[in-house]
């Protein structure tokens, strides 16, 4: 395939995806917070969260194969499986871009699949009690995590590609 076309694929799934997030978490939460009641502001990070999460994966299984491929385009294999491979850049930064990623897909996954369907449902049936705000705490904690580990992840991307930000 293409690097050219690679790229715009990697990078439209990386923007689409963080993009989300920075739109998920400064504007749409807070808004729906403040004007929802809170049962209505439940089954709205629900549904949001639910259609958000096909979004995300989406976006997560695009951006691993064409980083897959790009990776070998930019740095070749015998960079990352030599003894001496991750020494240079690029082959440095992608491998550090590459452990970003998956950290972030775990941390993605607990959020997703654990605390943020086990925080609402906790909520739905018990409703505001120390639990629930205890399981909607760290399926934040696990939101923001993610949003400020995509960011980095993302912005090690530029470095590839641009050189470094400062």
């Amino acid at each position: 395939m293409n690097w050219s076309l690679l790229t715009l694929i990697h990078l439209s799934a990386a923007a689409v995806w963080v993009g989300s997030m920075i739109f998920f978490v400064l504007i749409l939460v807070p808004y729906a917070k403040s004007n929802l009641e809170r049962l209505e502001y439940v089954e709205f990070l629900n549904h949001i969260g639910t259609r958000f999460r096909l979004l995300e994966w989406i976006c997560f299984i695009t951006i691993a194969i064409t980083g897959i491929y790009l990776s070998d385009i930019l740095a070749g294999w015998e960079a990352f499986i030599s003894h001496n491979g991750f020494s240079g850049p690029p082959a440095s930064t992608i491998a550090w871009k590459m452990m970003g990623g998956f950290v972030l897909f775990v941390s993605a996954a607990i959020h997703d699949f654990y605390y943020g369907p086990k925080a609402i449902n906790s909520w739905k049936e018990k409703g505001d009690c120390e639990e629930s705000r205890k399981l909607r705490r760290k399926a934040t904690m696990f939101g923001r995590f993610n949003l400020i580990l995509s960011i980095f992840v993302f912005s090690l991307g530029v470095t590839i590609l641009r050189g470094n930000l400062f």
